[in-house]
């Protein structure tokens, strides 16, 4: 079996460590980018995931060449499949759940994405996987930036005041609240044997969004003791 570029057996050792060696350069693109943003998964796991990818996909062609008189058969996507289904648990580790806020879901995907491009190169489709790599590092740089643009991210938030009860007006704190954010659920509790009310605040709060103003529209509207937004 010949490589479709060096047109060496893929045995060679320039075929193996060309193969690695884009495998490599896609992981350290991909990985450069997540970095960037302050992921948890960066430039070494994904160049790591790279090259073990492609590693697998070499030995997966290297293996029936060694033994084809061998009386044994196989396939050789089937060590592939296996870094598929296995790469989950490293996608899963990458996603962090804040409150009501998950992160961490898009850097999980790239995992997954860079290890298919790492058995694409060992496979010895080049294009393919520069196509891929390409296009991987578009959506997670260039696609980030035209959503900065044209979206509004928000973030899931609890907002907890509490008031004096002998002065609240519930309607002019809640119209407060929902005149600043987008509210999901307004929770009241009346704190036992004292003079104060709990109000808890379920809303979305963009990431644009004063919190400082959040405050004083609240605070503007009752005898506020303390705020906290979880």
């Amino acid at each position: 079996m010949l490589d479709p570029i060096l047109n060496f057996p893929i045995t060679s050792a320039w075929v193996m460590a060309m193969r690695l060696g884009f495998a490599l350069l896609a992981g350290l693109v991909v990985g450069l980018e997540r970095a960037w943003s302050n992921q948890p998964a960066g430039m070494r796991t994904h160049m790591i995931l790279a090259l073990g990818a492609c590693g697998v996909m070499l030995l997966s062609q290297l293996i029936p060449l060694r033994f084809a008189n061998a009386a044994m058969g196989g396939d050789p996507g089937r060590m592939a499949a296996q870094v598929i289904s296995g790469i989950g648990f490293l996608g899963g580790g990458a996603i962090l759940k804040f409150g009501f806020n998950v992160r961490g879901l898009t850097t999980a995907a790239s995992i997954w994405t860079i290890s298919v491009v790492g058995l694409v190169f060992g496979a010895g489709f080049y294009l393919l996987g520069l196509i891929m790599t390409v296009l991987l590092f578009f959506n997670l740089h260039v696609m980030e930036r035209i959503e900065d643009l044209f979206l509004v991210r928000q973030d899931m938030r609890i907002i907890t005041v509490i008031f004096d009860s002998r002065n609240l007006v519930i309607k002019d704190i809640t119209k407060a609240v929902r005149d600043a954010v987008a509210v999901k659920k307004i929770a009241i509790e009346e704190v036992v044997d004292t003079s104060e009310t709990e109000i808890q605040i379920v809303c979305r709060i963009p990431e644009t969004q004063s919190i400082r103003k959040i405050f004083d529209m609240i605070k503007n509207k009752g005898p506020v003791k303390r705020i906290k937004i979880d």
